[in-house]
Formats: C-alpha cells, structure tokens, sequence
C-alpha cells in the first residue's frame, strides 16, 4: 500500500508543477490536461473492481484474480517513467495516460485483498493499519520529490522514484502476500482485544 500511494501522492502533489515547469503548460491548460490522469485512474479502479469482482464470482481464483490486478496495475502505473523523457507532449500525455489507467487497475485491489485475508472478524483493524502505513507515503514522496527536483532541477529522478516503489509493490504482492484466503482465527476474543 505504501509503494502504490508513494505513486499517488507523487501525482496528486507534483504533477501539476511538473507539467507548468518542465512542460510549460499554461494554469489553465494544466487544469484540464492535468485532470486527465485522475479521472483514468478512477474509472480504471471502478471498471476492474467490477471485473474482479465478476472473475471471482465466475469461479476465478482470489488470489490469481485480484493478485493479476494489483501487480499488472503497478506494472503498468511504471509507464511513468518515460512520461519524463519524451519530448513529444502528446505521447508524454498518451503514455501517462496510459500509466494512470493501468494505476487504476491496482488501486481497488489492497482493499479487497486485504478485507478477503483479514475477514469480518479482523477487516476494520486491517484496513485501518493497512491505511496508516499506506499514508506515510502522502508524507515520504511530496519531500522525497521535492528534494529531488530541488537538487538536479529536472523530474527525471523523481519519476525513477516512482516507477522503483511500484517496482517494489508488484514484486511484494507477488513474492510477499500468499494465498488470498481468509485467515483462521483461533479466537474471535484474541482479535477483539484493544
């Protein structure tokens, strides 16, 4: 969760001075093209939760399903990288597109996996740690980023930053999470305790 935010936060604070800095977009400009890339990753999330959810529910396994989601998401979110160094604004616009879409397929799927593993008993406190640590990353990558930015004057090592943490998130859901089953609880007390 903190890699995918870490790509998140990066867009939601940075990316609009990127595109006023490095491609010279005026405010106004910026403002529609700018809101482009969010309204890919929110109708992303909503099309492949809708897909997800139908795999399952055809007799797809959970944990193939929504693991394919979040690691080829994050794998395609890594389109970034390249938005950087294209010089040509309209592919560096198609392909950060194409990244955002492709962050959306992921960005419905910790919490699926995480209410599936966790269950009724434990989904709230899961959930709710697994938000917090997810948030630091809305501390880590504005500073991350700006010192970067700040140090060689240019985005091009800022978005490396990015595209390494989904790098680091895909490789997580597949090499670290297991099996997208329901953990048995010995004790329902045991989870309940404060």
């Amino acid at each position: 969760m903190f890699c995918g935010n870490y790509a998140w936060y990066f867009l939601l604070t940075w990316l609009p001075w990127y595109m006023v800095r490095e491609r010279h977009y005026s405010i106004e400009r910026m403002a529609i093209f700018g809101s482009l890339p969010f309204w890919g990753v929110g109708l992303a999330s909503l099309a492949s939760g809708w897909m997800s959810d139908r795999l399952v529910a055809r007799g797809g396994s959970p944990t193939v399903v929504r693991k394919s989601f979040a690691v080829s998401g994050m794998l395609f979110g890594m389109l970034m990288l390249p938005v950087s160094v294209l010089e040509n604004e309209t592919a560096s616009m198609a392909l950060l597109m194409a990244a955002c879409i492709g962050f959306g397929f992921y960005s419905s799927h910790p919490w699926l996996i995480t209410q599936r593993l966790a269950g009724p008993v434990a989904a709230g406190r899961w959930s709710g740690f697994q938000n917090a640590i997810g948030n630091l990353a809305g501390v880590v990558a504005p500073v991350v980023t700006g010192w970067i930015v700040k140090e060689t004057g240019k985005f091009l090592y800022a978005f490396m930053v990015v595209a390494a943490m989904l790098a680091i998130g895909a490789a997580s859901y597949l090499f670290i999470v297991g099996p997208i089953e329901p953990i048995p609880w010995r004790s329902k007390r045991l989870v309940h305790r404060s």
